[in-house]
């Protein structure tokens, strides 16, 4: 038999020439066609269509879905780099099976930290204005490569090498710019100017394009290094060493111990009951259960109409004021190892007592000023970038996973071994930050040493509440617009019965208390109808502030298991080049 990592490059070709049904199985969303991929024994879907076959490729192999969810997940910062790769870091929530037949439920967070250097002042004394999002002080210490080491030590099945493999051959034999590579490389001045930028995304002096062969051999070396020795010779030796190069010639203040304490941790997440289901999600620093307190106040609502019943206009209405509620909680959150409230806090807002007081607060013929929803008077915080992606096995284990450099191309800095460097310390709060509504920065997010910042990630995972059988793995990328596309596709399925490709075609709104609310119009390309103008103009009536949108604020994909046991994967058509696999 071939050693373990030779067995992996060998199916991996071979994968290509899969079988029919495996390759009818894949859904290209640059077609605005409403595909599905169903089949019974698992499903995969991520935003690059070579990732979801890596990682389906995988689960053929007798991997499961944690095994599945690495190998994507690596694949994807190969391709999409300008939001993702090792550089960054990330939340998953991971449903596993017992070894009684039961199962249970873990979160792992990745999340970057602040060098121990940082201080709550750091931005705030810095001449340079953009210094929290360019250049060496905005890099925060990387986490996904010790999240990812922690998902395979305690539910990995296949070895650690034969995961990493398909990336290092991506990187190292090129794959093609896709339609979302070539729109984030356009009009990015740093990347011609830089050498080692050019070298790999302009090598003759422009930029790629679509359909363009790209190759990330220093990378592929990277990779290959992690992959052969382990998680370790990323966090010490010379690729840390050069890491740190890097951040501190363009003014940074990481260290290589900074680099050699990072450590994952594994945190309990929270869940609450919803109809017939129990959902759960990840908890601070990111915001899964601000989510869940939206769902959870909209619970006492009936909500089982479909998009062409009139009372659709009152039931978004409702579902868009329980969110606003949620977001003004979510600026009381943040590191629990530097404020310990904050987990009681959490289940604090999802206590029948307090869902029902708030619930009480939403009235059917109003909409109220933004302070009436946020009374701690914080401001709600912006965050950008990251990559989405779920995956469900035969077993019924699940993972969803989202993971960020935060801003396209994050920091703007490469290190000689191919690492794009994360911008995360700009999703801080700093004294003295106000926003249009005079709402000031939340101590709870201020900068500190070794803290993580908060985030909006909310991967979540729904079960069947009398079976336990599981149902849905979703969650979303695109910044703070993440907590509403998750709300959404859980509502969409669990109360509208939509099936995966109709939850992530559906068009979206978004409400973050910034005093409007964002409806996305009519986006043909990619099979997004537009909001209805009725419940646009319901919403204008009543005294919103409606703004329109295009379909790029947010990337949710969904993977279902429908009661028969068929599996459905779907990728988010505002991501073209993405893909949902089932087998």
């Amino acid at each position: 038999m071939l050693p373990g990592h030779l067995r992996l490059v060998a199916s991996f070709l071979l994968f290509f020439s899969a079988s029919p049904a495996v390759q009818s199985a894949v859904i290209r969303t640059s077609e605005p066609v409403l595909s599905q991929a169903t089949a019974p024994h698992g499903g995969v879907a991520t935003e690059a269509a070579p990732c979801t076959e890596i990682g389906l490729n995988i689960l053929q192999g007798g991997g499961n879905a944690a095994d599945a969810i690495i190998a994507s997940g690596l694949c994807v910062g190969v391709i999409s780099a300008y939001h993702s790769g090792i550089g960054g870091g990330g939340f998953m929530l991971v449903r596993f099976n017992n070894d009684n037949g039961s199962h249970d439920y873990e979160m792992i967070d990745s999340r970057e930290t602040s060098p121990a250097a940082g201080n709550e002042y750091m931005f705030v004394d810095d001449s340079n204005p953009e210094a929290f999002v360019a250049g060496g002080l905005s890099v925060a210490v990387p986490g996904d490569l010790r999240g990812w080491e922690m998902l395979h030590q305690r539910h990995g099945t296949l070895p650690w090498e034969d995961l990493v493999t398909p990336a290092v051959l991506l990187a190292r034999n090129g794959f093609e710019v896709n339609i979302d590579l070539a729109a984030a490389l356009q009009g990015q001045e740093f990347i011609t100017q830089d050498a080692i930028w050019a070298e790999t995304y302009a090598p003759n002096g422009t930029v790629l394009v679509e359909g363009d062969i790209c190759y990330r051999k220093r990378y592929a070396n990277t990779l290959e290094k992690i992959a052969k020795y382990g998680v370790d010779t990323f966090y010490t030796g010379s690729i840390a060493e050069n890491i740190v190069s890097v951040v501190n010639s363009n003014h940074g203040i990481m260290t290589i111990d900074d680099l050699a304490s990072y450590a994952a941790i594994v945190r309990q997440p929270q869940n609450i009951s919803y109809r017939n289901t129990r959902v759960f999600s990840t908890v601070a620093p990111s915001s899964g259960t601000v989510m869940l307190s939206a769902l959870k106040i909209f619970e006492g609502f009936n909500a089982n109409v479909s998009d062409s019943d009139s009372s659709i206009n009152l039931t978004t209405h409702r579902l868009v004021e329980a969110t606003r509620f949620a977001y003004g909680q979510r600026t009381e959150y943040g590191d629990p190892a530097f404020n310990p409230a904050v987990t009681k806090l959490e289940a604090y807002f999802l206590t029948e007592a307090v869902v029902n007081e708030t619930r009480s607060k939403i009235l059917d013929n109003q909409t109220f000023p933004v302070t009436y929803y946020n009374p701690e008077n914080y401001q709600v915080v912006n965050d950008n970038g990251t990559s989405h992606m779920a995956v469900i096995d035969k077993d019924g284990m699940a993972v969803s996973l989202t993971m960020t450099v935060n801003n396209f191309w994050g920091s703007q800095l490469m290190t000689v071994d191919g690492i794009v460097l994360n911008d995360e310390m700009g999703d801080f709060s700093s004294p003295g930050e106000t926003n249009d509504f005079g709402f000031s920065a939340s101590p709870a997010n201020y900068i500190a040493g070794g803290k993580r910042p908060q985030s909006s990630i909310s991967s979540s995972i729904a079960e069947d509440l009398e079976t336990g059988e599981i149902l849905m793995a979703t969650g979303s990328a695109g910044g703070s617009r993440i907590i509403t596309a998750t709300l959404q596709n859980l509502y969409h399925h669990i109360d509208q019965g939509l099936n995966s490709t109709l939850c992530v075609h559906h068009p979206r709104w978004h409400d973050q208390l910034d005093g409007n609310t964002y409806f996305e119009y009519k986006s043909e390309n990619v099979g997004i109808a537009g909001y209805n103008n009725a419940t646009v103009a319901y919403f204008r009536e009543m005294g919103y502030n409606i703004s329109y949108e295009s379909t790029t604020g947010s990337t949710g994909h969904v993977v279902i298991r429908q009661p028969n046991g068929t599996i459905e994967a779907a990728n988010d058509p505002r991501k073209a080049a993405g893909a949902g696999l089932a087998y």
